[in-house]
């Protein structure tokens, strides 16, 4: 994974070294923290930073386990933060920032961009896994709890909810079928003590909303986070209505299918089709990396439906 951390050096006032605050200390003899230093404590208090990719110098380059992706960082809080493939192909995402303040990123590569709304600082995160983060810390009860991340998609793809909380971005599988080239996890947030805060995302057009439910016992600060990755094919591969019919029927769509009637443990591809469509939903397969053919069982073991009144567009 190649890291771009294009962002503006802020002066500090102490050293992150590990991505600890080392404080230094004022005329009067008591620490200094700045407001960087507090952003970037709370948020890796949160996330840890085991699986952040270190900032280092622009390009630097980190072998991800799913393989080369290219990650950029905002300079500001109004930038978008991308995560790129090896085909150019890239998903970004805006931060939901009013105002544009500057990023500082930490040695263990935390970007913070502190008070970038109201009572609100925003954060970002490289991951190793060939993702990002985009984090939000809401300091106090007047801090907004309803945050709206915009998504940049590549022409063509779409979001599919995956049953979990989270969203597969998908492409068109060339022929047939939709592939999961991407994916946005289920949501999380903790509040200070570390204990967990309901939350959920809801779609607005390709605009991720996250709803924070906080309460009269909840513990500020409040770090919440989506994170997502781009440019690795593996997952999930989706077929349309049509396509469900095709299979239901007896019909090929993909060579890397087994037919459909070809039986595992008591049921068939097609059995599971036909539920399909007489429930007016998909059909979805759990595939192999690079569409390795699957056999029978694999198939049926990784197979289920999607759609239905959960409105998925691509289930028409």
């Amino acid at each position: 994974m190649k890291i771009q951390n294009s962002v503006r050096a802020a002066l500090l006032t102490t050293a992150l070294i590990s991505g600890t605050v080392v404080p230094a200390f004022a005329a009067d003899g008591g620490a200094a923290v700045s407001m960087a230093d507090q952003a970037v404590a709370t948020v890796q208090k949160a996330t840890g930073t085991g699986d952040v990719a270190p900032g280092g110098t622009a390009g630097s380059v980190i072998a991800a386990d799913r393989g080369l992706v290219t990650v950029t960082t905002p300079a500001s809080a109004e930038g978008r933060v991308s995560v790129a493939a090896s085909d150019g192909s890239a998903v970004t995402m805006a931060l939901p920032a009013v105002v544009d303040a500057a990023g500082t990123t930490s040695a263990a590569g935390t970007t913070v961009y502190p008070n970038a709304a109201a009572h609100t600082d925003l954060a970002t995160q490289a991951t190793v896994d060939g993702g990002a983060r985009a984090l939000v810390t809401l300091k106090n009860a007047d801090a907004p709890t309803t945050q709206r991340f915009d998504l940049g998609l590549p022409e063509g793809a779409t979001l599919i909810a995956d049953g979990a909380g989270g969203y597969d971005i998908v492409t068109s599988a060339g022929g047939a079928g939709a592939i999961a080239r991407g994916h946005i996890d289920a949501p999380w947030a903790k509040d200070a003590n570390g204990k967990a805060v309901p939350t959920s995302y809801k779609l607005d057009g390709h605009t991720l909303v996250q709803a924070i439910e906080t309460g009269p016992d909840t513990a500020y600060p409040v770090v919440a986070d989506p994170h997502y990755t781009w440019g690795i094919i593996s997952g999930t591969v989706y077929f349309n209505k049509s396509e469900t019919k095709v299979i239901a029927l007896g019909g090929s769509v993909v060579s890397w299918l087994p037919h459909p009637a070809a039986e595992a443990g008591g049921r068939t591809l097609a059995g599971v089709a036909g539920y399909a469509v007489a429930t007016d939903q998909c059909i979805k397969f759990k595939v192999n990396p690079g569409l390795a053919p699957l056999s029978p069982g694999m198939a049926l073991a990784g197979s289920g439906v999607y759609g239905g009144s959960a409105g998925d567009g691509y289930c028409r």
